[in-house]
């Protein structure tokens, strides 16, 4: 299912290059879960976010390495094909919800939003899924 291979990944903020991702490599199967588990700071979320390709705002990332899900080369697709991957066939649950649920939407429009967005539904059948 995802195959990722020597994973580098440096964040260039305004001040630094931060070298957040050094050479990790693993895999997982189709009927697997997996967790990273570290103490804070030491690239969990910089990996994850780097599989889908997600910058944090006001940075810029530079990836290395192989990464393939689905036997598709994930680091070399367009920001374009990126949008259509994500959502569909692969997702992410951020650890924080208070930074990724707006409080003032309900998650009913959350998630239909989601679902509209990544699925093409309609309003009703984003609801009923």
């Amino acid at each position: 299912l995802l195959s990722v291979r020597n994973l580098t990944a440096s964040v260039t903020t305004r001040r630094e290059v931060i070298q957040a991702v050094r050479g990790i490599s693993f895999d997982i199967a189709a009927d697997e879960a997996v967790g990273f588990v570290g103490e804070s700071g030491c690239g969990k979320s910089v990996t994850a976010k780097a599989l889908m390709r997600l910058t944090p705002e006001g940075t810029s990332v530079a990836l290395g390495g192989e990464v393939s899900f689905l036997g598709q080369d994930i680091l070399a697709k367009s920001e374009v094909d990126m949008r259509a991957l994500r959502g569909r066939r692969i997702a992410m649950v951020f650890q924080d919800p208070m930074t990724s649920l707006n409080p003032v939407l309900s998650i009913a429009a959350q998630m239909t939003d989601m679902l509209r967005h990544h699925t093409g539904l309609s309003g009703k059948a984003a609801r009923e899924r």
